[in-house]
């Protein structure tokens, strides 16, 4: 009994000392593994290697593994560059050859310009598909890898060996999926997408991916007073530049999924035993999944778009940590790079266009646009939204509209009236919000007209 506890505690041992790890940054990644020979992949520069306590400069070598697509890769391009260079030198010689020769008679001219033409639109042709093919090789390696010239280590690493890769390289970010085929519930996956195209090929036991930068440049923050200026003194102000997010342009590998990611903590996150080979594609591993009840309503805002959007709102019962989604109905796709946010303490998201429901936004015609009262202007303005219900069922629109908002104190706005010839109900809400709740039979239209009246000093006229 104690022999066999030696041998399983030694096993553990061992095998934490061959366990490989990814950390993933938003400015590196560490990649901690035991390597099996020099050769460590394409990997871009400024990259580096410690084996153990020792730092390593990673040195290019020719050589490079049998079987790996990468090398399979550049080994097609080494042989295309190669084909469109003796093609050159062909056709070089060739024409060379034309002019040094010297024929003895005209008909003997003929046939060699006639063969040396054959040969050459021969050589010509063949040089120019090499030259496409070549592009094209150059694109897919440049996608997958940033380098043409494998790395090698200067010497075998025995032990751990700590590759350190800038950022860019291997990316993950955090995505939703919505799946809103039951009325009423919305079904909620959340994602991580990773890709690598760092030219290292990567096997770990486990993956920690990090929302932070690896290195931080902190430096203490001096106390400056607040001071009163002159108001005649011009006060410049600075542009600050906004960093852009890490885009990821990369095809997506379907059904490629890791059901033991857990999450770590606040946008950290643990995944066991992953494969990321450096081929540019992305990599979709499930988080977690669950349902949420839904409000499923349709709304247009005709003030800035006659467009009529299926939006669904609901209180997540997880926090929502990024906010581009894709959303389907059942297995048929419906958008694919929606973006929520959180709107009147709902999360919201306008998941399709409704292209049974046309709207149009038209101002009405007023006989007496103006009238006086005291020193005083009253001003009557309006506008009508039309709907028309192209589809066999009643839809129920929620309409999204406004009244000017006065700036001045001397200036008063008042809603008249919001009418319509079909049943409707609306509520005046803060900063002149007006939301109208109107319902439009089957193959049918409607009106909606909203009158205001604007009161402003004469002297002080107004635009709106």
């Amino acid at each position: 009994m104690r022999i066999s506890t030696l041998l399983l505690a030694a096993a553990s041992a061992a095998a934490s000392l061959y366990a490989s790890t990814l950390e993933v940054y938003r400015d590196a990644a560490i990649y901690r593994f035991t390597p099996s020979s020099t050769f460590i992949g394409f990997a871009p520069k400024k990259s580096g290697a410690e084996c153990g306590d020792s730092a390593l400069a990673l040195t290019f070598v020719p050589e490079c593994p049998n079987g790996l697509k990468l090398c399979s890769l550049r080994s097609e391009i080494e042989a295309l560059r190669q084909n469109i260079d003796r093609s050159k030198r062909q056709m070089v010689y060739l024409d060379r050859l034309v002019e040094e020769a010297k024929p003895q008679s005209s008909k003997s001219l003929i046939e060699l310009s006639e063969a040396a033409a054959a040969r050459y639109s021969e050589l010509l042709g063949r040089k120019r598909t090499d030259e496409a093919l070549l592009k094209a090789r150059k694109e897919l390696f440049f996608k997958m890898a940033p380098s043409l010239e494998p790395l090698h280590l200067p010497k075998e690493c025995g032990s751990e060996l700590k590759l350190t890769l800038p950022g860019g390289f291997i990316g993950f970010d955090i995505g939703y999926e919505a799946d809103i085929a039951e009325p009423k519930k919305i079904a909620v996956s959340k994602h991580l997408h990773l890709t690598n195209r760092s030219g290292v090929d990567i096997e770990a036991d486990e993956a920690l991916l990090y929302y932070r930068p690896l290195q931080r440049y902190l430096q203490p923050i001096r106390f400056q007073p607040w001071i009163i200026r002159d108001r005649s003194r011009p006060v410049v102000k600075t542009l600050q530049k906004m960093a852009a997010p890490m885009a990821v342009d990369s095809a997506s590998v379907e059904g490629v999924r890791y059901e033991k990611a857990q999450q770590k903590g606040a946008r950290s996150y643990k995944i066991k035993s992953i494969e990321l080979p450096s081929n540019g594609e992305r990599v979709d591993i499930v988080m977690e999944s669950w349902k949420n009840g839904a409000t499923d309503m349709e709304v247009v805002y005709p003030y800035r778009d006659t467009n009529v959007y299926r939006v669904l709102k609901f209180r997540p019962k997880r926090p929502i940590e990024a906010h581009i989604w894709k959303i389907k109905e059942g297995k048929r796709g419906i958008a694919s790079n929606v973006r929520g946010e959180y709107m009147d303490g709902y999360y919201t998201l306008f998941v399709s266009v409704d292209e049974d429901l046309v709207v149009r936004k038209k101002k009405p015609v007023f006989k007496e646009k103006e009238s006086f009262f005291g020193g005083s202007i009253r001003k009557k303005d309006g506008y009508v939204v039309e709907v028309v219900n192209q589809s066999g069922k009643r839809k129920e629109l929620t309409i999204i509209e406004r009244i000017p908002v006065a700036v001045r104190s001397d200036i008063e706005v008042r809603l008249l009236g919001v009418t319509s010839d079909k049943k409707l109900s609306y509520k005046e809400g803060e900063n002149g919000k007006l939301t109208i709740e109107l319902s439009v039979p089957a193959h049918s239209d409607a009106s909606v007209e909203v009158l205001f009246e604007v009161t402003f000093d004469k002297e002080k006229p107004v635009l709106f």
